[in-house]
């Protein structure tokens, strides 16, 4: 972690302040595109000196690279001392993945600690997955509170989708008052909705004396009449 300190350090500060002060060269044009990554670079146009600092910021960013744990690599070209940093930013770059619970994970080169800590963070990932339904969940993964709590999480949820009517309404997991509940609220729901003139009215759905209040209301009535008939003409169709 030193090693990628000094590294930033020397990229973020000293050349932007190097480039500075050799402003007002000739060759600080060059200089600065030397330094961008992404830039062609005039070696002919740099000073003796310039050359070394771009050199230098070069082969930092080689290690930068490997550090980052990036393809083109070449671990054989540094020293042991930075072939360990290289070792340990990857390690640690593996065990992150691992604690995430990503794809990349590989745990054979773990202490057994760290494997508990990696299996851990494992069942608080499915847990979660399990909590939300969302991703895979195991239930096999799960201790008895944790099941008890993503059943409470499966039924809040399903109550509240019937009683919104969106996403999936599973009653099986309802008690009969909820279930009531739900019945009542999608009744209210739709009574609003034909005396709104929403698209939304199911004038089927009203009960005789919804049918009769609203039949005062001529705005209403006449998207209920409207609603029956296509539902009538549908009904006579499927008949025939």
């Amino acid at each position: 972690m030193r090693l990628m300190a000094r590294i930033f350090i020397v990229a973020m500060c000293a050349l932007p302040c190097e480039a500075r002060a050799q402003s007002q060269s000739p060759h600080s044009q060059a200089f600065a595109s030397c330094l961008d990554e992404f830039s062609p670079c005039d070696h002919a146009a740099l000073t003796p000196q310039q050359q070394q600092t771009v050199e230098r910021v070069a082969r930092d960013r080689k290690l930068l690279s490997c550090l980052n744990g990036f393809s083109d690599c070449n671990v054989k070209q540094w020293s042991a001392e930075q072939q360990q940093d290289i070792r340990r930013a990857k390690r640690d770059r593996n065990f992150t993945n691992c604690i995430e619970g990503l794809s990349l994970c590989d745990a054979t080169g773990f202490s057994a600690e760290e494997r508990q800590w990696i299996a851990e963070a494992a069942r608080v990932h499915n847990f979660q997955s399990c909590l939300d339904a969302t991703g895979d969940c195991d239930q096999k993964l799960l201790s008895a509170t944790d099941k008890a709590w993503v059943a409470n999480a499966n039924h809040d949820r399903a109550l509240q989708n019937c009683l919104e009517e969106i996403g999936e309404c599973d009653q099986s997991l309802l008690s009969s008052e909820e279930r009531q509940e739900v019945a009542r609220a999608n009744r209210d729901d739709n009574l609003r909705n034909c005396v709104e003139g929403s698209d939304l009215c199911d004038p089927t759905r009203l009960e005789p004396e919804q049918r009769e209040e609203l039949s005062n209301a001529p705005e209403v009535r006449s998207a209920a009449t409207t609603k029956t008939t296509d539902i009538g003409d549908l009904k006579s169709k499927k008949e025939n």
